[in-house]
């Protein structure tokens, strides 16, 4: 089967993998979308010198969706033909063992079936979402009424306005790409600010009547987005460090800023970590998918072939789209 693979910085390649070999409590995925995710991106452009990846080669893909062809003997929940989500960094490959059993907590709900208005390109988006919805609710414990400021508004920070304009919150949207704040406004932003064009805090700030955002989400792990999202804050806010930084950033900002305004800097992993996982964010992502209050064609902008996942990797790291779905 066709597989592709990272062996080192800017090095992806499609190889020949064997067929894998189904065990009892196994089931096995025949990958029908898999999405390329921001942090692919980033092993794409550091490789050995990101300090996530364990080893090279790697399979870069963990958003994906695909239907079973094949079932072991003990399993009971899932059978042939079934459209479901897949975990783990499988899915940039035709074919996918999952293990049904595993005392790891995180792949709780790993494993959902779709429902059948939810295509496999969609499907693809319960993973971030799911990480998105742990974001707003646990991480920045947004609340209705509350103002929060989303600092970046690629895929994943628009999928922050859709959850927290449905949450009840009024929403800022800031990016340097009109066309994005642009869809930040289809997806419930009351507010979005070309920080090309505008001074972002003095914005924020006349909207607000001077209270400032109650929270504000850092898409981005760049010490000019963290900055912003302190600064577009009032007191008591929580800063959500969503993004991650490249390897050995450093930044400097004035701790008094945190001190004297009580405000929190709060960080996020998934769908967290230890005794803060959220494992039901993923049944809540795929229940907020099916309903249709998110259009999420409006953030696939590519759907290519794996063949070209080298080209689609290159688009990405160009901005030149929001997210990319490969067809294996």
């Amino acid at each position: 089967m066709k597989e592709a693979l990272l062996y080192e910085k800017e090095d992806v390649r499609i190889i020949d993998s064997p067929m894998p070999k189904v065990g009892p409590t196994d089931i096995l995925l025949q990958v029908k979308a898999a999405k390329v995710c921001p942090t692919d991106i980033r092993k794409y452009n550091l490789g050995s010198n990101d300090t996530r990846i364990r080893s090279l080669p790697m399979n870069l893909c963990h958003e994906y969706t695909g239907e079973i062809v094949d079932v072991g003997e003990k399993v009971k929940d899932y059978e042939k033909g079934m459209r479901v989500t897949g975990y783990g960094m499988k899915g940039n490959a035709e074919y996918v063992k999952l293990e049904t059993v595993s005392s790891n907590p995180y792949f709780v709900n790993a494993i959902l079936e779709l429902p059948e208005n939810v295509s496999y390109e969609e499907g693809a988006f319960t993973t971030p979402f799911a990480e998105n919805l742990h974001c707003i609710i646990d991480s920045a414990d947004l609340r209705f009424g509350d103002t929060i400021a989303i600092i970046g508004a690629g895929h994943m920070g628009l999928q922050q306005v859709n959850i927290s304009h449905w949450s009840g919150a009024r929403v800022i949207a800031v990016d340097l790409i009109q066309e994005r704040l642009d869809v930040a406004k289809e997806m419930g932003a009351d507010l979005v600010i070309n920080a090309s064009e505008e001074n972002v805090v003095e914005a924020v700030k006349e909207f607000t009547d001077g209270e400032m955002a109650t929270s504000s989400i850092a898409t981005l792990g760049v010490p000019a987005v963290i900055q912003s999202a302190i600064d577009v804050t009032g007191e008591g806010a929580r800063i959500v460090l969503f993004g991650g930084a490249p390897t050995g950033t450093i930044m400097q900002f004035d701790p008094n800023d945190i001190h004297y305004k009580e405000r929190l800097l709060v960080g996020i992993e998934g769908i967290g970590v230890g005794s803060n996982r959220h494992p039901e964010r993923r049944v809540q992502a795929l229940r907020h998918i099916a309903s249709g209050k998110i259009d999420l064609n409006k953030l696939i902008t590519h759907v290519m072939p794996m063949d070209d996942i080298v080209e689609a990797y290159e688009i990405m790291r160009r901005m030149e789209a929001l997210s990319i779905v490969l067809n294996p």
